[in-house]
């Protein structure tokens, strides 16, 4: 399978596939990260910071939608930045991904939708995740609605 197509299915604007890290029939795992050209968000002031140099990187695991039935999960490279503003080291921001959370918004939605018709254990099975971890999901989700 070619990592373009992967790239056009996972719909991850301005990321790019560096790696399949292995790929079984239940699960991928995917190694991404930003192009190089890419701006990044500071997460402590929230500016895009222009010019600045990489400090170091960080990955973060996160999981994703189901692709060709197997569950997905992105093993994303962040690039750490000190903020012009405070000095202080940020990992830079992620549209799609909220911080220090483990699944991507687009598999909250899904879990939040799947909730609404389903229970948790129920809602648990079909996506072959924890109901406790569907009930903390759909918990983070309620209170931001």
């Amino acid at each position: 399978m070619q990592r373009y197509s992967i790239t056009q299915a996972l719909c991850l604007p301005e990321y790019k596939i560096i790696g399949i890290l292995s790929d079984s029939d239940q699960e991928m795992h995917l190694q991404i990260r930003p192009y190089k050209r890419k701006k990044a968000k500071c997460s402590g002031c929230g500016e895009y910071h222009y010019g600045q140099k990489i400090h170091s990187f960080k990955e973060v695991i996160v999981e994703d939608l189901r692709l060709f039935r197997k569950r997905v999960f992105l093993h994303v490279i962040k690039r750490r930045y000190r903020c012009v503003k405070d000095g202080r080291l940020y990992v830079e921001a992620v549209d799609w991904l909220k911080p220090r959370c483990r699944v991507t918004n687009r598999l909250a939605k899904e879990i939040y939708r799947l909730t609404s018709i389903a229970t948790n254990q129920e809602a648990g099975w079909y996506l072959g995740m924890n109901d406790e971890k569907i009930y903390r999901i759909d918990k983070s989700c309620l209170k931001r609605d």
